[in-house]
């Protein structure tokens, strides 16, 4: 192995020595370190990370120039010769994707059309589908959360979810609400029954061998098939809604339900990062979104108490 591929061996160590998976970005190392092979190189030059970025296609270089840069803010302490690309380097630019947290209603909407799902999509895929859509919404974890659990994380009796190494590696617990928990009584035993006998290690949105979990992709097309039976637009792949954005929206409503119960948010917010399983308030941050239900929840509430300060002037 050269210094360099050395030097990325230790960048890709201390990534996930701090949580990061780093599994995709461990392919755009290992091409890095190819080229640099090639090329002779021993230190991160401009003349190779052009080269590299340029290799690629312009929808392809944006996470690639994400993982260079943090490469080269690892290297150059060690390292001066290191060249560190600014963030627009030959132009490239980080676009990221619009968030569409759901209303209220479309809320309802997404959770009625979840209950004829089964009806509509092929067995046993219908069934396995609509619990877990609705799960994602109503819990606010993350689409490989959801799809990690096995059975033995799912404690019905206590209503309680385990996450097992979650983002960052961190593992937590998640109550349910209680007419969740029922739903997912019902869920478990239709499994059993109709797909197959649970065990432990049996994931609990399983594919129609009963065991192994069921794909990203299949749970994708249900989504898109319960927002078009919700009747809520979707703008196409990369514009959304995303399946990531149940997580938002179930942020987005709890907090509009804590805020219309006049509960102080400073003492709720830690809360709900702990439930997100957030490392802090920041992470929590990118999914507070001003939706319509909020922006009228907080006119009402600036009214009853100013009301009276504030007059309508005729033009």
């Amino acid at each position: 192995m050269s210094s360099f591929g050395s030097q990325i061996a230790c960048f890709l160590a201390h990534k996930r020595a701090m949580g990061f998976a780093y599994r995709r970005e461990q392919a755009f190392l290992e091409e890095i370190a190819r080229l640099a092979s090639s090329r002779h190189e021993e230190v991160l030059s401009e003349a190779l990370v052009r080269q590299y970025l340029s290799s690629w296609s312009e929808a392809s270089r944006p996470h690639r120039l994400t993982v260079v840069r943090a490469l080269a803010q690892f290297l150059v302490i060690e390292e001066p010769r290191t060249f560190v690309p600014p963030r627009r380097f030959l132009g490239i630019r980080q676009c990221r994707p619009p968030i569409r947290a759901f209303s209220r209603d479309e809320a309802v909407r997404f959770l009625a059309a979840c209950e004829v799902l089964p009806e509509v999509r092929i067995f046993p895929l219908g069934l396995v589908h609509s619990i877990a859509l609705r799960t994602l919404l109503l819990t606010g974890l993350r689409r490989g959360e959801l799809l990690a659990l096995r059975d033995e994380d799912v404690d019905l009796s206590q209503e309680i979810l385990t996450v097992r190494c979650g983002k960052f590696g961190k593992s937590r617990f998640v109550p349910l609400a209680s007419d969740l928990a029922h739903r997912l009584r019902d869920y478990r035993e239709a499994v059993s029954v109709r797909i197959a006998p649970r065990q432990p290690s049996s994931a609990f949105f399983p594919r129609p061998d009963g065991h192994q979990r069921t794909a990203l992709s299949s749970l994708y097309e249900s989504f898109r098939q319960v927002l078009e039976l919700a009747q809520i637009p979707h703008l196409g792949r990369g514009r959304g809604p995303r399946l990531h954005d149940l997580r938002h929206a179930f942020a987005v409503l709890r907090l509009l339900s804590w805020y219309e119960a006049g509960a102080d948010l400073t003492v709720k917010l830690p809360l709900l990062a702990t439930y997100l399983g957030h490392i802090g308030l920041t992470s929590s941050q990118v999914y507070l979104h001003m939706t319509e239900d909020f922006i009228g929840e907080l006119t009402r509430r600036q009214l009853d108490r100013f009301g009276d300060l504030i007059t309508e002037v005729a033009q």
